[in-house]
């Protein structure tokens, strides 16, 4: 019609001005039907991406209860247990292998991953890796997961032959991995000191040989015994604390107030670091491979920050630790934050994810 100004818009997708028909309807966003598809297209292969400051790969979290599990199998196996209790703990592996490949699809597809290449991994066809994997598939096993692990913890299984055997042996496997930590901390705090076996029996009335023995990890000493080395050490008790509970089995099971539950964990953390011998945060930063940054480091040790699992485990990990025995710490602040509704302790701050470090 004579004397109506065209209108113009840019399309979504080359970014080229073009004039919207006339006439009623939707406008449109593209500039041909090639440009929507193409646009469509890109959508599909971006499905599922969020910003990596979000979350922690969520593999990654079901990875170390396979540790776990593995570990208890192996020993079921070293035991001679019955075939019976063989199978069920291999049961138990691969109703977890099936929850990792699926949360390991969906970190791949949340990164940019197309189908194509989810299905050259997996080895199938890429329309039976669109379908086996969509992102409501996911949802839903990840969600029966939780669920399941819920139930485990809020109500009492019926009794499984076995079960209680298992479950006391992986206790057993964390109290001993807490039981070499702290022999490896007391003796570092020992040559840091630089006081003579000798030395420190005539100062605590311990007889030379039992020092010996506490401090190669051969014996576990009470805790009035722990404070006093660590004391006449020139060490703090309280980063050795949580450690020695860990060996005997002592940890608390009710929920802690943010304040309490932030201070075991960083207890916890800084006993590793102990363990560890104290190495210098760079190299600590190398073998977190680069999901903290030195001043991260520095921060959660000193009690400034309060680590995200995702730096938790790494730093758990990098210093030699196992993520699995940390993980109640990490998660009674979780759950004081979600239900409690304390607010953060002052002179904490929550630890935002972080980027790797140029090296």
């Amino acid at each position: 019609m004579a004397g109506i100004t065209p209108r113009y818009d840019i399309c979504r997708r080359c970014q080229v001005r073009f004039a919207q028909r006339g006439g009623p309807g939707r406008k449109r966003e593209y500039c041909s039907i090639a440009c929507r598809r193409q646009a469509q297209r890109d959508r599909d292969g971006l499905l599922g991406q969020r910003p990596t400051r979000s979350a922690h790969p969520l593999g990654r979290r079901i990875a170390e209860d396979l540790q776990a599990l593995s570990a208890a199998l192996l020993e079921a196996e070293y035991d001679g247990r019955p075939l019976k209790e063989l199978l069920r703990c291999a049961g138990e592996v691969a109703r977890e292998i099936e929850y990792y490949t699926a949360a390991a699809v969906h970190d791949a597809r949340t990164k940019g991953a197309d189908w194509e290449r989810v299905a050259a991994a997996a080895q199938v066809s890429a329309t039976t890796a669109r379908t086996r994997w969509t992102e409501n598939r996911v949802q839903e096993r990840l969600k029966r997961r939780a669920s399941e692990r819920a139930a485990v913890r809020q109500t009492a299984p019926p009794p499984v032959p076995g079960r209680d055997a298992v479950e006391d042996k992986l206790l057993a496997q964390a109290a001993e991995r807490a039981s070499a930590k702290l022999a490896s901390a007391l003796s570092y705090l020992h040559r840091a000191s630089e006081l003579t076996i000798k030395d420190v029996a005539d100062q605590t009335a311990l007889s030379p040989s039992y020092v010996s023995r506490i401090l190669s990890g051969e014996r576990t000493p009470t805790w009035p015994v722990v404070r006093m080395l660590v004391e006449l050490f020139g060490g703090d008790p309280a980063e050795l604390a949580v450690l020695f509970e860990s060996v005997h089995g002592l940890g608390p099971r009710a929920r802690h107030a943010i304040p309490d539950a932030v201070a075991r964990l960083q207890a916890a953390l800084r006993g590793l670091h102990l363990a560890a011998g104290r190495p210098p945060f760079g190299s600590v930063r190398k073998a977190s491979h680069g999901v903290l940054s030195t001043q991260a480091i520095s921060e959660i040790l000193e009690g400034q920050m309060v680590p995200g699992w995702e730096q938790t485990s790494a730093l758990v990990t990098a210093l030699g630790g196992w993520p699995v025995d940390v993980r109640p710490l990490w998660e009674a602040i979780h759950y004081a934050f979600l239900f409690c509704l304390d607010p953060v302790p002052e002179g904490f701050r929550q630890l935002p994810a972080a980027h790797p470090e140029s090296t």
